[in-house]
């Protein structure tokens, strides 16, 4: 099974779909969101790809401490999601 993003790409998650889930915390512009991802964006993140996707992430402590970037978040999601697809 393959898990494409919700818009229908074969690609789950991508730069874009990280940065607007993360400009929909406070409201802002995604041409507002910082490359760097701070605490509370990532706990609104996690709870949005988690709610979007119908997915529970099981991210090791490892996969967070990585998640300083939204480069290396839409990785580690990205990783994530077609991991999750691969044990539904």
């Amino acid at each position: 099974m393959s898990l494409a993003s919700p818009d229908g790409r074969d690609d789950p998650i991508g730069r874009d779909d990280v940065v607007a889930m993360l400009a929909a915390f406070g409201s802002r512009e995604p041409r507002q969101v910082d490359e760097v991802v701070g605490s509370l964006e990532l706990t609104w993140l996690l709870t949005e790809v988690e709610q979007r996707y119908g997915v529970v992430l099981d991210l090791s402590d490892e996969d967070l401490d990585r998640m300083v970037t939204v480069t290396v978040a839409t990785e580690v999601l990205r990783e994530a999601l077609v991991g999750s697809a691969g044990h539904a």
